[in-house]
Formats: structure tokens, sequence, C-alpha cells
């Protein structure tokens, strides 16, 4: 039985719990999401949110450069054997047409989203790094102070399938800790590596972990949601309730096509 997200949260809401001060920021209840910078040329109000930015209408993947902290579903996992029935599965159905898959080689579950080239805000920016500074010496910087950061704790990561995301940017299985204990590793992960780096994320302490699949291309209508919605819910029998990921990679990308690994988050001796 998959573990209620907010059950976990609700257990785990306690403020300051993991010991980091707000700082300033606002809570999580007065930010709001972050949106990419809209261009000028787009008509970004007929497509879902990362259109335009990160592909064509038409499905052509767009550059979309900056850094992340992941970890990689393993090619050698039956989670990733189930997902690529259901990739291969994906392209054949009628409504195909409404997003673009992602490659196999390129699913993760987020440990902590990192930067945007195209996102210069001061809550989605290292606090070391000047707002115009190139994504270039950013990452530079990043990859410095994460090359000493202290993982605390050895890999695996077990994680629970809780369903599927909400229809909305794109296909992504919902994905929770397995236990108490593994909320707060990864909980507690996020908020150092927060304070680490001097960034904070808008939903910072509510982000749900998920596996990516897929970018909505456009609007979904009645018939075509009902459609996606019952294809993906007939899948989720298939797929195991639990599941391993390794250690958290520092990865570079130039679109959201392919994450390489610049170094592992390793626990210091």
């Amino acid at each position: 039985m998959a573990i209620s997200v907010s059950t976990v949260n609700e257990v785990l809401a306690t403020p300051n719990e993991h010991g980091i001060e707000n700082g300033g920021w606002l809570s999580d209840q007065q930010e709001q999401r972050i949106e990419p910078v809209p261009k000028n040329d787009f008509p970004h109000q007929q497509y879902p949110r990362w259109i335009g930015h990160k592909f064509e209408p038409d499905g052509r993947v767009l550059p979309f450069p900056g850094h992340t902290i992941i970890c990689h579903l393993p090619q050698n996992s039956s989670l990733y054997d189930c997902l690529l029935l259901l990739h291969n599965d994906l392209q054949r159905q009628d409504f195909a047409a409404c997003y673009v898959l992602l490659p196999p080689s390129s699913w993760h579950m987020t440990v902590y989203e990192g930067v945007s080239d195209q996102i210069r805000k001061r809550t989605c920016w290292p606090g070391d790094c000047a707002l115009d500074a190139p994504l270039e010496s950013c990452t530079t910087m990043v990859r410095e102070k994460l090359a000493s950061f202290d993982l605390r704790s050895e890999p695996p990561f077990r994680m629970t399938i809780a369903g599927w995301e909400p229809l909305e940017d794109g296909i992504a299985l919902k994905i929770v800790p397995a236990s108490l204990d593994e909320e707060r590793r990864l909980r507690g992960l996020r908020d150092r590596l927060s304070k680490l780096l001097r960034m904070r994320h808008p939903g910072h302490d509510t982000y749900s972990f998920h596996v990516s699949l897929a970018y909505m291309l456009r609007f979904l209508g009645q018939q075509d949601h009902q459609a996606i919605s019952a294809f993906l819910q007939s899948y989720l029998k298939k797929l195991p309730k639990t599941f391993e990921l390794g250690a958290p990679e520092f990865c570079i990308f130039d679109d959201m096509f392919a994450f390489q690994r610049e170094l592992y988050l390793k626990k210091q001796s």
C-alpha cells in the first residue's frame, strides 16, 4: 500500500525540524511557483507551462541549460524495465500526439532542483553568485561546494510508488520515501543543500518527488484526459511497489533529454 504524502508531511511538518533557520525566506504558503521568463514571440498562454521553453509545440527539444542534483533510475531495476514497456506502449497510443516522451536514459528523481540558465531569480540562483553571472561560473562554484559536501549516510534511498502526478505539465510517476526515516533523510538532505548553496526554491518543504516520463505539448481535452488517465492507471498494478535509488549525482544538462554526471555526492569519512 502506498504511503500517503500528506500523512508523511503532516508528521514532519514541525517548523525548523531539520535545523535550518528561515533566513528571511518567505514561507512555502507565501511563495509562488517559479515560472520561466516569457518569450516575446511565443504565445505561452496557448500551451502548457514548459512549451516554448523546453520544447517546441511539435515536440522538438529546445536548449534549456542548467545543473541539478538527481538520482538516475538504475537501468538494471525492475521499475526501469516496467517503465520501458510503458514508454514503448505510450508511443503507440492514439493520444501520443499530446506529449513528447523523454528518453529512458534520462529518467531520474530530482533530489534538489538546482539552476536553469533561463530562470534567474534570487530564490532559484545560488546566493554566492550574481544573477547575471555566466552559467559556467555558477556551475563551477556549485561543483566545488558539492565536492566536499557530506552526504552523511550511504545509499540506497528506498522509495514507494504513490500514483501519478496530475496531468498538467506532463506524465510523471509520483513517488514518496518508503518510511518516515527515509522521508527525514531526503528532506534533511534538501535542507542542507539549500543552506550550502544559499538558495531555496518555492515549495521547498512540500516538494513532490517524481520521475518524469513525458511533457504535455498541448492542453488536454476531456476525452484525451480520460483516455490517458485510464491508460496510466491500468499500468500501476504492473509496477513494483518499492524500488531503490543510488547516490545523488550532480549533473549538468543542455536540455531535458540528457543529464551528464559531474560527480556523486558521498558520505565523507
